[in-house]
């Protein structure tokens, strides 16, 4: 089952720190009183008494078109914190694409082997589980998933949470690669081209070429996984 994540992907929002006096004293600006101004100069002036009942009810009011710069950045920080992610499986598939497309380029001799594919799931596995380890090692990475029973409809995970989820996909997606169901459909679509073959030999359409399924060695399913559990072990 492939796990929706949501995270801070481009960092988590942090509101800039801005010194309005450092910036008035850069630009060599100095206060400017409004009686000092064209607009203020003949008007006299205006003192003003407010009373401490008054004083109370104008910090306590807001006046209108204002902003609440404090929940505007917690806002922000939450819409930074809760964008898609990539899924685990995902990666894991474009890592074996982006393996075949190399191995095309390269125009490499024979085949990309079954034990080579299994050193490509392998290596973007580490990859993910390192991403993992040192994100939260750092403090700068931050994961939810979709959880109805949360007040706002997300549950922040622990480090443990998204190392259980990766072995969880990668088992998966292994198992759906190189699994038995997986064998057996290799089997039926090689007779199948095999048929066609044939056909295409007593049509006079060429000579005849015979195509091998898929060949995955005894326990090389249940290894794969077996390396993943050890390697996650050694992170904690």
């Amino acid at each position: 089952m492939v796990v929706h994540l949501y995270g801070n992907v481009n960092g988590t929002y942090q509101k800039p720190n801005i010194d309005l006096f450092e910036m008035a004293k850069q630009q060599n600006n100095q206060p400017v009183r409004f009686c000092d101004t064209e607009a203020g100069k003949n008007i006299p002036a205006i003192k003003v008494n407010i009373s401490e009942e008054g004083l109370r009810a104008l910090h306590g009011s807001k006046m209108k078109g204002s902003v609440d710069i404090q929940k505007q950045t917690e806002e922000l920080k939450y819409i930074s914190e809760h964008q898609p992610v990539e899924s685990f499986t995902n990666r894991l598939s474009r890592a074996m694409q982006d393996s075949f497309v190399q191995f095309i380029e390269d125009k490499s001799d024979g085949n990309l082997t079954i034990e080579k594919k299994g050193e490509i799931l392998l290596e973007e596995f580490r990859g993910i589980c390192d991403e993992i380890t040192s994100g939260y090692k750092e403090g700068d990475r931050v994961r939810f998933i979709a959880d109805t029973t949360s007040e706002d409809g997300y549950r922040k995970l622990s480090q443990e949470d998204e190392l259980s989820i990766l072995l969880s996909e990668f088992s998966s997606f292994v198992e759906s690669r190189f699994g038995k169901e997986h064998q057996e459909q290799s089997v039926k679509v090689a007779n199948a081209v095999n048929d066609l073959q044939k056909i295409k030999q007593e049509l006079g359409y060429g000579d005849i070429k015979y195509y091998e399924p898929e060949y995955i060695p005894d326990g090389f399913v249940e290894n794969l996984i077996k390396v993943a559990n050890q390697y996650i072990d050694s992170q904690k």
